[in-house]
């Protein structure tokens, strides 16, 4: 793809709103294995970790913090090699996910977790279930990207590294946003493109490599906790393999709830929060 082939649209900025929110937040950062994690920490209440989704932040829960915040502690960490946290690399992501269930245990002792992982966080957080000192009583994973079949998406997406111009990164990221995680060039915002922008552009890790590695069926199979699991029926990456991936949990957990959000695509969470909004606080137990 030329340059010249790319749109060039204004720089999209943050909106003022989601400044607002990181502004009320706590932030406490937790050290394990020498990695600081960055925290944000909103609300009251019992635990409910959210983890992101790969080249993501806190961010990719931008519109599911507050209605949480009112019924829970919410709990967003930047991951390792994410966000604000600290650079990080492992050939086993159980170590990953131990850095954040380390975390769990010094700012929520004792206290059962509930929580929810989008894409890549999904991966992390079933790795974590068992890691976590006090339990996770409920946990959900939003648009997993390894419960069945998957379609591949990287020949579409432009590539923005090395990009020395900021207007052409910002129409890549546009694009990607599109392609990847919404429903196509109709669905991108600037608001959409910003934050995608805002993490992209500071992620370290690339670690789906290792997911060959991975039993995360059998680790939900073990789970003992509730279990939720949700995609928008547009995901680009899982949306024609749906059916395979509600018999693979309905195998491994007849007990779970499994839902299709119409509409959405693989950022289902910001695509339709009102509708993810209403199952994770029933889920949870607001």
């Amino acid at each position: 793809m030329l340059m010249d082939d790319l749109d060039e649209p204004d720089i999209p900025v943050l909106p003022d709103w989601i400044h607002a929110l990181e502004e009320r937040a706590e932030t406490p950062v937790t050290r394990a294995g020498g990695i600081e994690l960055q925290w944000r920490i909103w609300g009251e209440g019992r635990p409910v970790v959210l983890l992101h989704g790969g080249h993501g932040s806190w961010q990719h829960w931008v519109r599911n913090i507050e209605p949480l915040s009112e019924h829970f502690r919410v709990m967003a960490v930047d991951l390792p090699a994410f966000g604000d946290s600290d650079s990080y690399e492992t050939d086993d992501l159980h170590d990953y996910a131990g850095l954040v269930a380390e975390g769990l245990d010094t700012l929520a002792p004792g206290a059962p977790v509930r929580g929810a992982g989008f894409s890549f966080g999904s991966v992390i957080g079933s790795l974590m279930l068992k890691q976590v000192r006090a339990g996770v009583e409920s946990w959900a994973l939003l648009g997993s990207p390894i419960l069945g079949g998957r379609t591949e998406v990287g020949a579409r997406l432009r590539k923005w590294r090395g990009m020395p111009i900021p207007e052409h990164r910002a129409a890549a990221h546009a694009h990607n946003v599109g392609e990847l995680m919404l429903t196509g060039p109709d669905s991108v915002t600037d608001e959409a493109t910003a934050i995608q922008m805002a993490h992209a552009e500071k992620a370290r890790g690339m670690f789906r490599g290792l997911f060959s590695k991975l039993d995360v069926p059998a680790e939900l199979a073990g789970y003992e906790g509730e279990l939720t699991v949700i995609y928008g029926d547009r995901d680009a990456i899982a949306g024609d393999h749906l059916d395979e991936r509600r018999e693979t949990i309905a195998t491994l957990r007849p007990d779970a709830e499994f839902h299709v959000i119409p509409g959405a695509g693989h950022w289902v969470q910001y695509m339709a929060p009102d509708r993810v909004n209403d199952i994770l606080l029933r889920r949870f137990g607001a």
